[in-house]
């Protein structure tokens, strides 16, 4: 049985309004108004956002108790459209200091018969978002800013290591030449150790010569713009094969699976795939080199961050070579790394300029050994929808 106390509550709730409570629990200001613009409802919020209470508000003029608002033409517009029974929506506006922070809706309030007798007015308060808005746009234009730096900065470094490299590399040539003509026109009075010694001069020379040329590869890939031009990988990695077997005298087994298309600059790849098949050649002990090229679509599966939720052509390039040590799988990429220092020749910057060509293609490579049988590089280009 429920007490005095209980069913006076209950009685007292139902004399409430119901409308007006969940009217003064919104969190945005709700205001209607009659067709002479004054006040017939006024919720909590509305008196949080614009001073006057409840109590002050209805019955007064709406442009008594918001400041400014009988100058603000695109309010009085959507008023007066929403009384002729349409909704009308305004934005926020700098203009005004009751829309500073405030979108508005306005809507019709019709009778029974659907006639217009007022105005409903939601204000929503979007300081929050606003400032969000700010907040993010201050960081893009930071973003900007230091993308331009970086990108001047970039240029500036490129077209500092071409000229240095240029300028650096024309004195090699030059001393290459003077040792030559020395070598032939005083080989009869040098002796033998001392031929030797220019020799080698010259295969240093000529060493410093190919690592200028792997640098100035490098800066230019650093500063290359995103992809524009379609490339057949069936018929560049065509050439590539011929050209390496052109390279090398020793025989050697390029098997090209059916391969993709992709975005991407055709010289730099061209170079991509030529350092791939050149090292399987090179670190190679084999008496019948192979190289094996193959290709599949995949869906990202979580071996490298960029993966997750993209698709890739999977372009693998594996040999029959000398392979490495499993741990290396990052090493190798490191620039002027070379695990067989000595018995193999090479400047160790072939596969940094192959990630860095990756990365020009928003694609990734990575490598894969079984120690001692072969080598597998694995370069992931992203499918273009």
């Amino acid at each position: 049985m429920r007490t005095g106390n209980e069913i006076k509550a209950g009685n007292d709730l139902s004399e409430l309004s119901l409308a007006e409570i969940l009217n003064d629990c919104s969190i945005d200001a709700i205001i209607a108004i009659s067709t002479n613009y004054d006040v017939i409802a006024w919720n909590k919020t509305a008196a949080l956002m614009y001073g006057p209470s409840k109590k002050e508000a209805i019955g007064k003029s709406l442009f008594k108790l918001i400041p400014g608002l009988e100058q603000d033409e695109q309010t009085i517009d959507a008023l007066k459209n929403a009384l002729c029974g349409h909704k009308s929506f305004v934005p926020v506006s700098k203009q005004f200091k009751h829309r500073l922070h405030a979108e508005n809706h306005y809507i019709p309030l019709d009778d029974n018969d659907g006639n217009v007798i007022g105005v409903m007015n939601i204000v929503h308060d979007v300081a929050h978002r606003i400032k969000a808005e700010r907040q993010l746009q201050d960081l893009n234009e930071e973003l900007e800013k230091r993308y331009r730096q970086l990108k001047i900065t970039s240029e500036e470094l490129a077209s500092f290591t071409y000229i240095t490299s240029n300028k650096i590399k024309e004195p090699i040539r030059q001393m290459y030449t003077g040792v030559e003509y020395l070598v032939k026109m005083e080989g009869s009075r040098l002796s033998d150790s001392g031929k030797a010694s220019f020799r080698r001069m010259q295969s240093s020379l000529n060493r410093m010569d190919l690592l200028l040329d792997d640098i100035l590869s490098l800066a230019q890939i650093s500063i290359l713009q995103k992809p524009d031009a379609t490339v057949d990988l069936n018929e560049l990695l065509q050439k590539v094969s011929a050209d390496v077997e052109k390279k090398h005298e020793k025989k050697v087994n390029i098997i090209i699976k059916k391969l993709c298309t992709i975005p991407g600059h055709k010289d730099y790849l061209y170079i991509l795939f030529y350092n791939l098949f050149d090292n399987g050649f090179k670190f190679n002990a084999a008496d019948l080199p192979e190289i094996i090229v193959t290709c599949e679509k995949i869906v990202s599966g979580g071996q490298h961050e960029l993966m997750q939720g993209n698709k890739y052509y999977k372009v693998t390039v594996k040999d029959n070579g000398i392979g490495f040590d499993s741990n290396d799988a990052e090493r190798i990429f490191t620039m002027f790394e070379k695990l067989h220092d000595k018995k193999y020749k090479g400047s160790g910057t072939g596969l940094t300029i192959a990630r860095k060509i990756m990365n020009a293609h928003d694609g990734f490579i990575s490598a894969e050994s079984e120690d001692g049988k072969s080598a597998s590089f694995h370069c992931f280009f992203p499918v273009q929808d």
